[in-house]
């Protein structure tokens, strides 16, 4: 009965740590996730990257780093939307100047303490977060 249940909680915690909906990029944007991506996006970001995401939110004038315009991520990476970028960044910071700093700190333990991503897990919550920034992309010039 022991390995059992150690078995359970093993694939409880892997199911956790890794929930293939999330980690996998699709092909497209999903529209339903990028609607609760919006509400995310005006709840915390909007301040420093602005309401059209073009870095030129009210706080951006206040950080020590320039704030990216997010509606060229596709561009600045050979076209095409960089989703396990966006992903990994948001939840738990990489090497950019500004994130995992008071600048812009990783978003995935802020939404483990709060209620206002609309979502049951942090992982639908940065899911959704990315799809939105998905569909602000400009076209290819």
């Amino acid at each position: 009965m022991r390995n059992a249940r150690t078995t359970a909680a093993m694939v409880m915690i892997g199911m956790v740590a890794m929930p293939g909906s999330v980690r996998a990029a699709p092909g497209k944007p999903d529209a339903a996730a990028a609607a609760k991506g919006r509400v995310t996006y005006g709840r915390y970001c909007v301040s420093c990257h602005g309401p059209a995401a073009k870095g030129d939110g009210p706080l951006a004038g206040d950080l020590r780093v320039p704030v990216p315009d997010l509606t060229t991520l596709a561009e600045r990476s050979g076209g095409s939307y960089p989703y396990d970028r966006v992903v990994r960044v948001i939840q738990s910071g990489e090497t950019v100047r500004g994130h995992g700093t008071s600048d812009m700190p990783a978003w995935g333990d802020v939404f483990k303490k709060t209620q206002g991503t609309g979502e049951a897990t942090v992982a639908r919550a940065v899911r959704d977060l990315s799809h939105y920034l998905w569909t602000l992309q400009r076209p290819a010039k």
